[in-house]
């Protein structure tokens, strides 16, 4: 089983960041926002995270067209991969699909009563909970929120 998994969400200017310690619970940790395409900042942030939370893995949202071709942000977040390896050249890297994952967390944040303007504080690290759900789903891990 898969355990300390840390979900990323990067935007261009924001980072939403997830976690399951225990492989089957997801807890959202923080809607980092950033200058745009300036990504020390998040590296600085996880060095900081990774200095209180135990990180086997990081699954990243890996943003396609619906089609399932790449995007302008693939190669974005597949640098920044490239740049997670350098940092943290111990820690396991996995891509997960991301497509819809904004709808999901909205949808989801909904339910809970947050009306979009609302939404736009917690947005990105709901969307990191969605995607790491569905990682654990695919290797047969279930998922559910723990907030």
């Amino acid at each position: 089983m898969k355990k300390n998994l840390l979900c990323l969400d990067l935007g261009k200017a924001s980072l939403g960041v997830a976690i399951s310690r225990s492989g089957m619970l997801v807890t959202p940790i923080e809607n980092l926002r950033f200058h745009a395409m300036q990504f020390d900042e998040p590296i600085d942030y996880l060095h900081e995270l990774l200095k209180r939370e135990k990180v086997e893995t990081f699954v990243l949202g890996l943003p396609l067209f619906p089609s399932g071709d790449d995007c302008e942000m693939t190669h974005v977040v597949r640098d920044f991969a490239k740049r997670l390896q350098e940092e943290f050249p111990n820690i396991e890297i996995v891509y997960q699909d991301e497509r819809y994952s904004t709808l999901d967390a909205s949808a989801n944040l909904h339910e809970k009563g947050q009306n979009a303007k609302r939404q736009h504080k917690t947005i990105d690290r709901t969307a990191a909970c969605v995607i790491l759900e569905r990682y654990l789903k695919s290797i047969n891990q279930m998922g559910m929120f723990g907030f």
